[in-house]
Protein backbone atom coordinates (compact mmCIF):
# COMPACT_ATOMS: atom_id res chain seq x y z
CA UNK A 1 0.00 0.00 0.00
CA UNK A 2 1.33 3.47 -0.80
CA UNK A 3 2.03 5.85 2.17
CA UNK A 4 1.12 9.30 1.71
CA UNK A 5 2.59 10.64 4.92
CA UNK A 6 4.01 14.17 4.14
CA UNK A 7 7.67 14.45 4.71
CA UNK A 8 8.71 18.61 4.77
CA UNK A 9 12.16 19.54 3.26
CA UNK A 10 13.44 23.00 3.94
CA UNK A 11 12.82 25.40 1.98
CA UNK A 12 15.05 28.35 0.14
CA UNK A 13 18.27 27.46 2.80
CA UNK A 14 21.87 27.75 2.83
CA UNK A 15 23.41 24.42 3.14
CA UNK A 16 20.78 23.27 5.59
CA UNK A 17 20.08 26.44 7.38
CA UNK A 18 17.35 28.62 7.42
CA UNK A 19 16.40 31.08 9.75
CA UNK A 20 13.71 33.63 10.15
CA UNK A 21 12.15 36.36 12.24
CA UNK A 22 9.40 35.25 13.72
CA UNK A 23 7.10 37.91 13.38
CA UNK A 24 2.98 38.92 12.17
CA UNK A 25 4.14 38.86 8.95
CA UNK A 26 6.14 35.49 9.07
CA UNK A 27 3.09 33.93 11.18
CA UNK A 28 0.23 35.27 8.54
CA UNK A 29 2.76 33.56 5.76
CA UNK A 30 3.33 30.56 7.08
CA UNK A 31 0.25 29.44 9.04
CA UNK A 32 -1.54 28.17 6.80
CA UNK A 33 0.73 25.53 5.62
CA UNK A 34 2.03 25.10 9.32
CA UNK A 35 -1.49 24.58 10.30
CA UNK A 36 -1.78 21.26 8.19
CA UNK A 37 -0.04 18.05 9.92
CA UNK A 38 2.97 17.29 8.49
CA UNK A 39 6.52 15.37 9.58
CA UNK A 40 9.73 17.64 9.06
CA UNK A 41 13.17 15.57 7.93
CA UNK A 42 14.98 18.13 9.64
CA UNK A 43 15.04 19.98 13.41
CA UNK A 44 13.45 23.25 14.20
CA UNK A 45 13.89 25.47 16.95
CA UNK A 46 11.40 27.96 18.01
CA UNK A 47 12.34 30.90 20.61
CA UNK A 48 9.43 33.31 21.12
CA UNK A 49 10.28 36.74 23.10
CA UNK A 50 7.11 37.89 23.08
CA UNK A 51 3.46 36.49 22.56
CA UNK A 52 2.45 32.53 22.72
CA UNK A 53 0.83 29.98 20.91
CA UNK A 54 0.26 26.08 20.96
CA UNK A 55 1.32 23.10 18.69
CA UNK A 56 0.41 19.60 18.16
CA UNK A 57 3.22 17.38 18.41
CA UNK A 58 2.68 13.77 18.26
CA UNK A 59 -1.17 14.28 18.64
CA UNK A 60 -0.49 16.21 22.00
CA UNK A 61 -0.64 20.28 22.48
CA UNK A 62 1.96 21.85 23.29
CA UNK A 63 1.32 25.16 25.04
CA UNK A 64 4.52 28.09 23.56
CA UNK A 65 5.11 30.61 26.28
CA UNK A 66 7.24 33.50 25.98
CA UNK A 67 11.03 33.04 26.75
CA UNK A 68 10.70 29.12 26.25
CA UNK A 69 12.13 27.31 23.59
CA UNK A 70 10.94 25.16 21.61
CA UNK A 71 12.93 21.90 19.75
CA UNK A 72 11.33 19.73 17.62
CA UNK A 73 13.35 16.29 15.67
CA UNK A 74 12.71 14.98 12.72
CA UNK A 75 10.03 12.40 11.90
CA UNK A 76 7.59 13.97 14.59
CA UNK A 77 3.93 14.69 13.55
CA UNK A 78 3.37 18.51 14.12
CA UNK A 79 1.46 21.72 12.80
CA UNK A 80 0.68 25.09 14.26
CA UNK A 81 -2.87 25.37 16.29
CA UNK A 82 -2.52 29.41 16.23
CA UNK A 83 -0.50 32.51 18.03
CA UNK A 84 -1.42 34.83 19.29
CA UNK A 85 -1.16 38.91 17.65
CA UNK A 86 2.00 40.31 18.79
CA UNK A 87 3.94 36.81 18.93
CA UNK A 88 7.37 38.17 18.08
CA UNK A 89 10.49 35.88 18.15
CA UNK A 90 13.12 33.19 16.15
CA UNK A 91 12.50 30.63 14.11
CA UNK A 92 15.20 27.99 13.02
CA UNK A 93 15.28 25.19 10.83
CA UNK A 94 18.39 22.68 10.97
CA UNK A 95 19.11 19.59 8.22
CA UNK A 96 19.20 16.66 10.21
CA UNK A 97 22.93 16.31 8.35
CA UNK A 98 24.49 18.90 10.42
CA UNK A 99 23.22 17.24 13.79
CA UNK A 100 26.60 14.92 14.50
CA UNK A 101 26.19 11.22 16.36
CA UNK A 102 27.14 12.68 19.65
CA UNK A 103 24.87 15.62 20.25
CA UNK A 104 22.20 13.32 18.70
CA UNK A 105 22.66 10.42 21.41
CA UNK A 106 22.81 13.18 24.40
CA UNK A 107 18.95 15.13 22.80
CA UNK A 108 17.34 10.99 22.39
CA UNK A 109 18.78 9.53 24.96
CA UNK A 110 17.79 12.12 27.02
CA UNK A 111 14.96 11.92 30.50
CA UNK A 112 13.74 15.12 29.86
CA UNK A 113 9.80 15.09 28.98
CA UNK A 114 8.32 17.10 26.06
CA UNK A 115 9.69 19.74 23.17
CA UNK A 116 10.00 22.06 25.48
CA UNK A 117 13.05 23.74 27.35
CA UNK A 118 13.02 26.59 30.02
CA UNK A 119 15.42 29.16 29.55
CA UNK A 120 17.40 31.00 32.70
CA UNK A 121 17.40 35.05 31.95
CA UNK A 122 21.18 34.68 30.88
CA UNK A 123 20.26 31.26 27.79
CA UNK A 124 17.74 33.49 27.02
CA UNK A 125 19.86 36.18 26.49
CA UNK A 126 22.75 33.86 24.72
CA UNK A 127 20.22 32.15 22.48
CA UNK A 128 18.57 36.23 21.49
CA UNK A 129 22.27 37.06 20.80
CA UNK A 130 22.93 33.87 18.93
CA UNK A 131 19.96 34.27 16.62
CA UNK A 132 20.44 37.70 15.59
CA UNK A 133 24.02 36.97 14.93
CA UNK A 134 23.36 34.00 13.04
CA UNK A 135 20.37 36.12 10.92
CA UNK A 136 23.18 38.19 10.24
CA UNK A 137 25.45 36.25 8.64
CA UNK A 138 22.52 34.52 7.07
CA UNK A 139 22.30 37.86 5.23
CA UNK A 140 25.86 38.80 4.38
CA UNK A 141 26.28 38.22 0.97
CA UNK A 142 29.61 39.69 1.33
CA UNK A 143 31.06 36.87 2.41
CA UNK A 144 31.39 35.47 -1.17
CA UNK A 145 32.71 32.08 -1.42
CA UNK A 146 32.90 31.57 2.40
CA UNK A 147 28.72 32.48 2.84
CA UNK A 148 27.84 28.60 3.38
CA UNK A 149 30.93 27.62 5.20
CA UNK A 150 30.04 30.40 8.12
CA UNK A 151 26.44 29.74 8.00
CA UNK A 152 27.35 26.19 8.69
CA UNK A 153 30.00 27.42 11.12
CA UNK A 154 27.45 29.03 13.08
CA UNK A 155 25.04 26.33 13.41
CA UNK A 156 26.65 24.17 15.79
CA UNK A 157 26.53 26.42 18.95
CA UNK A 158 22.94 26.16 18.81
CA UNK A 159 22.38 22.20 18.83
CA UNK A 160 25.22 21.86 21.21
CA UNK A 161 23.57 24.25 23.34
CA UNK A 162 20.57 22.05 23.19
CA UNK A 163 22.25 19.10 23.75
CA UNK A 164 23.60 20.03 26.59
CA UNK A 165 20.33 21.36 28.11
CA UNK A 166 18.76 17.49 27.16
CA UNK A 167 22.09 16.39 29.28
CA UNK A 168 21.55 18.49 32.46
CA UNK A 169 17.99 17.79 32.63
CA UNK A 170 19.10 14.40 32.74
CA UNK A 171 21.93 14.59 35.03
CA UNK A 172 19.67 16.72 37.53
CA UNK A 173 17.63 13.12 37.57
CA UNK A 174 21.16 11.52 38.23
CA UNK A 175 21.04 13.50 41.65
CA UNK A 176 17.45 11.98 42.15
CA UNK A 177 18.35 8.48 41.36
CA UNK A 178 21.63 6.54 41.11
CA UNK A 179 23.68 6.79 37.89
CA UNK A 180 22.99 2.92 37.18
CA UNK A 181 19.47 3.97 37.29
CA UNK A 182 19.48 6.67 34.79
CA UNK A 183 21.11 4.25 32.58
CA UNK A 184 19.08 1.70 32.90
CA UNK A 185 16.45 4.04 31.76
CA UNK A 186 17.77 5.44 29.07
CA UNK A 187 19.25 1.93 27.23
CA UNK A 188 15.34 0.70 28.16
CA UNK A 189 13.98 3.80 25.85
CA UNK A 190 16.80 3.23 23.33
CA UNK A 191 15.22 -0.26 22.91
CA UNK A 192 12.06 0.10 22.98
CA UNK A 193 12.86 2.64 20.21
CA UNK A 194 14.53 -0.31 18.00
CA UNK A 195 12.14 -3.37 19.34
CA UNK A 196 8.61 -1.90 19.71
CA UNK A 197 7.21 -3.66 16.93
CA UNK A 198 7.88 -6.93 18.14
CA UNK A 199 8.70 -6.77 21.72
CA UNK A 200 5.98 -5.96 23.60
CA UNK A 201 6.20 -6.48 27.27
CA UNK A 202 7.93 -5.80 29.81
CA UNK A 203 9.23 -9.01 30.21
CA UNK A 204 10.91 -9.02 27.06
CA UNK A 205 13.23 -5.98 27.60
CA UNK A 206 14.16 -7.68 31.40
CA UNK A 207 15.21 -10.65 29.14
CA UNK A 208 17.16 -8.79 26.71
CA UNK A 209 19.03 -6.05 29.00
CA UNK A 210 19.61 -9.34 31.73
CA UNK A 211 17.35 -7.93 34.75
CA UNK A 212 14.34 -9.45 36.65
CA UNK A 213 11.02 -7.55 35.50
CA UNK A 214 10.34 -6.17 38.69
CA UNK A 215 13.40 -4.20 38.78
CA UNK A 216 13.22 -3.45 35.29
CA UNK A 217 10.08 -1.94 36.44
CA UNK A 218 10.63 -0.57 39.38
CA UNK A 219 13.60 1.34 38.39
CA UNK A 220 11.85 2.79 35.08
CA UNK A 221 8.93 4.24 37.57
CA UNK A 222 11.06 5.65 40.23
CA UNK A 223 13.05 7.83 37.68
CA UNK A 224 10.24 8.24 35.17
CA UNK A 225 7.15 8.43 37.20
CA UNK A 226 5.69 6.18 34.52
CA UNK A 227 5.52 1.89 33.49
CA UNK A 228 8.28 0.40 31.43
CA UNK A 229 4.73 -0.96 29.97
CA UNK A 230 3.11 3.09 29.13
CA UNK A 231 6.93 3.45 27.07
CA UNK A 232 6.19 0.44 25.49
CA UNK A 233 2.05 1.17 24.30
CA UNK A 234 3.03 4.90 23.68
CA UNK A 235 5.53 4.24 20.97
CA UNK A 236 3.26 1.92 19.17
CA UNK A 237 0.33 4.24 19.59
CA UNK A 238 2.05 6.68 18.26
CA UNK A 239 3.10 4.92 15.18
CA UNK A 240 -0.05 3.91 15.09
CA UNK A 241 -2.03 6.99 15.17
CA UNK A 242 0.93 8.48 12.34
CA UNK A 243 -0.29 5.41 9.99
CA UNK A 244 -3.74 6.62 10.64
CA UNK A 245 -3.48 9.25 9.17
CA UNK A 246 -1.46 9.38 6.57
CA UNK A 247 -1.47 5.65 5.06
CA UNK A 248 -4.26 3.81 3.36
CA UNK A 249 -3.33 1.42 5.11
CA UNK A 250 -6.33 -0.93 6.41
CA UNK A 251 -6.18 -1.33 10.41
CA UNK A 252 -5.82 -4.82 9.72
CA UNK A 253 -2.32 -3.76 7.85
CA UNK A 254 -1.42 -1.50 10.58
CA UNK A 255 -2.16 -4.20 13.32
CA UNK A 256 -0.22 -6.22 11.21
CA UNK A 257 2.96 -4.11 10.62
CA UNK A 258 3.04 -3.34 13.90
CA UNK A 259 3.51 -6.98 15.45
CA UNK A 260 -0.83 -7.82 16.63
CA UNK A 261 -1.49 -11.21 14.83
CA UNK A 262 -5.04 -10.48 16.06
CA UNK A 263 -6.37 -7.48 14.57
CA UNK A 264 -9.22 -7.22 17.50
CA UNK A 265 -6.17 -6.81 20.13
CA UNK A 266 -4.91 -4.35 18.70
CA UNK A 267 -8.01 -2.46 18.33
CA UNK A 268 -8.83 -2.52 21.91
CA UNK A 269 -5.49 -1.53 22.77
CA UNK A 270 -5.75 1.51 20.79
CA UNK A 271 -9.10 2.40 22.13
CA UNK A 272 -7.78 1.83 25.72
CA UNK A 273 -4.82 3.93 25.11
CA UNK A 274 -6.60 6.23 23.01
CA UNK A 275 -9.86 6.59 24.38
CA UNK A 276 -11.52 6.23 20.49
CA UNK A 277 -11.26 3.35 18.01
CA UNK A 278 -8.45 3.18 15.13
CA UNK A 279 -11.49 3.95 13.02
CA UNK A 280 -12.85 6.53 14.51
CA UNK A 281 -9.20 8.10 15.28
CA UNK A 282 -8.92 7.86 11.55
CA UNK A 283 -11.98 9.51 10.22
CA UNK A 284 -12.32 12.14 12.90
CA UNK A 285 -8.70 13.32 11.66
CA UNK A 286 -10.26 13.57 7.94
CA UNK A 287 -13.23 15.15 8.57
CA UNK A 288 -11.21 18.22 10.58
CA UNK A 289 -8.17 17.98 7.70
CA UNK A 290 -7.19 21.56 7.06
Amino acid sequence: MKSTIPIWQIKENISGVRIDPFTETYISTALNDASKLHRNDHFICLLLTSGGGELVVDFKKVPVAKETLVFLIPGQIQRAVMFNEGSKGWILFLDDKLVDEHARLMIEDSLHKGPLLSLSKSDLNWYIRYFELLYQTYQDNTLGSLHKLAVNALAAPCIYKIASAFQASTESLSGQHSRRSVELTKRFKQLVRKHYRELKKSGDYADLMNFSVSYLNDTIKAVTGFTATHYIQQEMLREAQRLLCYTDFSIKEIASYLGYDDPKYFNRMFTALADVSPGRFRSDFKSTKP
